[in-house]
């Protein structure tokens, strides 16, 4: 079996990619996502899932996809998995 290494998780993407490219700190892109600092902060720290009502914000709020939100969480949420299986 392979193993692949560890993937990033969505709020890594989010935070890096996302927010700096935009020049957002969390507190702003809370309010465009019209949800709470802390909500935005606990993904960004790996502490909280992108869900797919989520990942329909993100898609709204940063002109990406629903799909790769999901799909970005899923790897995550599978490598974890296989870790615990381990």
């Amino acid at each position: 079996m392979i193993i692949n290494s560890k993937p990033m998780h969505p709020g890594l993407v989010l935070s890096e990619v996302y927010l700096k490219e935009l020049g957002f700190n969390q507190s702003q892109f809370a309010e465009k996502c019209g949800c709470s600092a802390r909500k935005i902060n606990e993904i960004v720290n790996g502490k909280r899932a992108v869900s797919a009502d989520f990942a329909l914000i993100l898609e709204k709020a940063l002109g990406t996809t629903a799909e790769m939100w999901v799909r970005m969480q899923a790897e995550y949420d599978l490598w974890l998995a296989r870790k615990r299986a381990a």
